[in-house]
């Protein structure tokens, strides 16, 4: 009687525990399509029909794929490590879009050690949306190849990128276009903006901001931590207001480089604001703006003595650092 009583419980136990698998079960690879459908499995031959099904359907490392870009597929909220891409790595004519007119379209929630890559995406705010990405959470975020816009809405608000760890993460936007964000005096192109305890690091490679407020706004005036940021190339263009703003309340340290472009902002085109603000120039250009560079309170801006400054309606004035 026992054996069976026992052999009973056994196959219950499997029979439990299968049923946990099977359910649990989810996708490395999940895809969406403009003829998908959010009751599919999001697999590639029963494609879903938004990112934010895609998403809830995909392991943690996985990866989500756009088939096509004829359709909107959706704002999504990501909690977990994830790839998610339009059809081409960098390809304007491929990228799967998202429009939003309130809240952001994309917003990373993810774990601490997680990270996050968004390859080849348009995201439009259609003037009035909140950000572009809202990040609160992860290791990384990476973002790829796209493009971000229209996002208008007033302060706190109107970022393509708003970047608000709670905890030290890093930031690395490659190739991008980043422009017609924020109101007339905030939002940005891209805000680096830590909470208590935040901190990051910050790579810009080749990206456009044109025609926000400001391009990089970085602010550590809420955070224990500081950030180290790069520009490499790129240009910070027709800005409303300054092209590099920085904020100190932690130490920041912005080095632009690699014949980054700061020119015809309305502003500065690089301020720093702050005892522990500093912005190091090598081999960048600042031309046309309303004033070139700025070290205001304590700000220090520095040069290497191979950058352009010049044809400012005021230049500035930099501390020079010999090159070694």
């Amino acid at each position: 009687m026992s054996s069976r009583i026992f052999g009973f419980i056994a196959v219950v136990v499997i029979a439990v525990f299968a049923g946990v698998t099977g359910a649990s079960a989810q996708n490395t690879f999940s895809y969406v399509s403009s003829t998908g459908n959010d009751a599919n499995s999001c697999t590639f031959a029963s494609q879903c029909r938004t990112f934010q099904r895609a998403h809830d359907q995909t392991n943690d490392g996985g990866i989500v794929q756009a088939l096509d870009s004829v359709a909107d597929f959706g704002p999504v909220t990501i909690t977990k490590g994830i790839r998610i891409s339009g059809m081409g790595d960098n390809n304007p004519n491929q990228r799967a879009y998202i429009t939003v007119t309130s809240g952001s379209a994309v917003t990373v929630n993810a774990p601490a050690n997680k990270g996050v890559t968004l390859v080849n995406l348009e995201l439009r705010g259609s003037g009035t949306g909140d950000n572009g990405v809202l990040f609160n959470s992860g290791g990384l975020l990476q973002i790829y190849g796209s493009s971000i816009y229209g996002f208008g809405a007033a302060s706190p608000y109107g970022h393509g990128v708003k970047f608000a760890p709670s905890a030290f993460s890093r930031l690395a936007i490659f190739g991008s276009n980043i422009s017609g964000n924020g109101t007339a005096t905030t939002g940005s192109a891209v805000q680096v903006n830590p909470g208590s305890g935040g901190g990051a690091q910050v790579d810009l490679t080749n990206i456009t901001a044109y025609s926000n407020a400001f391009g990089l706004a970085i602010d550590t005036s809420g955070s224990s931590s500081g950030v180290q940021a790069v520009i490499h190339g790129g240009v910070m263009q027709f800005n409303r207001q300054d092209g590099v703003v920085i904020v100190s309340g932690a130490p920041i340290s912005v080095t632009l480089d690699n014949n980054a472009l700061m020119m015809g902002n309305a502003g500065y085109g690089v301020r720093a604001i702050g005892a522990g603000a500093n912005i190091r120039l090598n081999q960048a250009t600042i031309t046309a703006n309303t004033t070139g560079v700025a070290g205001v309170s304590g700000g220090v801006v520095s040069s290497y003595g191979n950058n352009s400054v010049d044809g400012n309606a005021t230049n500035g004035t930099m501390t020079i650092i010999p090159l070694k």
